[in-house]
């Protein structure tokens, strides 16, 4: 499960991204992004507060006096926002940018209170009539997610990225791209520290671009992890750096002005470093679909089979299966209702191994539901309210959470 416990996180970014939803599915409540007008550089401000009946997305109350947390599984936060958007244009470059840093107080858990800090920066430059690419950064620090790890420790996730990528039209139908990313994440707490690593990643694609504006292409991607301190597996340590190459197939396909599905599928090898009974070699697919029947309402599904990290809080990799379903209702020229639900099921079952970093009985069911209501008074000022319903299933032996919660935010960009 992707969603994370930020409840404002703007985000500025021009990097040409994969099928991208039209309703978000996957950021639950959605995330207030600020985009700035054009030529502008716009300071904003931010306050929210959520409750949330299981912060540490733990089993029930005698899991948590067995921690010795006493019984109240439940806490209510306060976010101080303050950040700066950026949007500029240089003859035919772009630049945007985005900083922002949260102020996070926790009432009943207050060791937990932190600052959250985010950066985004991206060059969207141009070469004439055939040339163009983005070239940029990101930079965010934040609290991990307690969907897998539940321990109350002020465990602070740091991730940097960097990026350059371009692309070539040679022919007004067919245009070739490539690109390289730089990642590397790091966790604050010691006993989390065989879970940092780094990432380089190269990408090359060919498209050809269809006169109704769909593209169809071809892509080719290779990973490189390293992670520099062993992870101790059954008394043994074990380097768990991968290399995972991918074929896959990209389709951005117009049905018509009212539709478009994405796709992108294909086959996937990831090879261990060192276990080689934990490589994964087989089929990720993603499917989507943006419906918008009228000017109002838009509704996007989703569904996948892909391997994944869990939330960056294991080296090992699970299989995933699952499906997404969100609708946006525009009731009134400020006021917009948005619906999410995500269902997904996790088998850690290949990359089990021989040891215990991937387990059977970690195989679980995750399901998200979120009701959000938009208000926007002005075209600077917007509140948002929330509900959210998260589940945790394991398929086997005890565990799991239920967590019900509900925020309410408010942002005013000057």
């Amino acid at each position: 499960m992707r969603w994370r416990i930020i409840f404002l996180l703007p985000i500025c970014s021009c990097v040409a991204a994969q099928a991208t939803d039209l309703v978000p599915t996957d950021i639950m409540p959605p995330a207030d992004i600020v985009q700035p007008p054009a030529d502008a550089v716009t300071p904003y401000a931010g306050y929210s507060v959520g409750y949330d009946s299981n912060l540490l997305r733990l089993q029930n109350s005698a899991a948590a006096q067995a921690m010795g947390l006493g019984s109240d599984l439940s806490d209510t936060t306060q976010r101080y926002l303050f950040g700066l958007a950026v949007d500029k244009t240089l003859s035919r470059q772009h630049l945007t940018a985005n900083l922002n840093v949260t102020k996070v107080d926790y009432d009943h858990f207050g060791e937990l209170d932190h600052y959250d800090k985010n950066m985004a920066a991206n060059w969207n430059w141009h070469a004439g009539d055939h040339f163009e690419g983005n070239i940029g950064a990101n930079y965010s620090q934040g609290l991990t997610p307690f969907i897998d790890f539940h321990l109350l420790e002020r465990n602070i996730r740091t991730e940097e990225s960097a990026y350059a990528d371009g692309s070539w039209l040679f022919h007004p139908s067919w245009r070739v791209r490539g690109g390289l990313t730089y990642t590397k994440l790091k966790y604050d707490l010691v006993s989390q520290q065989p879970l940092d690593n780094t990432r380089n990643q190269s990408e090359l694609g060919l498209d050809y671009l269809a006169a109704s504006g769909s593209t169809i292409g071809l892509q080719l991607r290779h990973t490189h992890a390293d992670f520099p301190t062993p992870e101790l597996d059954n008394g043994v340590l074990v380097l768990n750096g991968y290399n995972q190459d991918e074929v896959k197939a990209k389709i951005d396909w117009l049905l018509s002005g009212k539709t478009q599905l994405h796709f992108l599928g294909g086959w996937v090898s990831r090879t261990q470093d060192a276990s080689q009974v934990s490589n994964f070699s087989g089929i990720n697919t993603r499917l989507s679909a943006d419906w918008s029947p009228t000017g109002k309402i838009q509704l996007t599904v989703a569904g996948w089979r892909e391997i994944g990290a869990v939330d960056d809080l294991s080296t090992v990799y699970s299989l995933n299966h699952g499906a997404s379903l969100a609708s946006a209702w525009q009731y009134s020229e400020k006021i917009q209702l948005v619906a999410q639900y995500k269902y997904q099921k996790r088998d850690f079952g290949q990359s089990a191994g021989t040891g215990t970093l991937g387990s059977l009985n970690q195989n679980d069911v995750l399901r998200d539901t979120a009701l959000s209501v938009v208000y926007n008074p002005t075209q600077r000022w917007r509140v948002q309210l929330s509900g959210i319903r998260s589940t945790q299933t394991l398929k086997s032996g005890a565990g799991g959470f239920v967590s019900n919660g509900v925020t309410l935010n408010t942002r005013y960009a000057f």
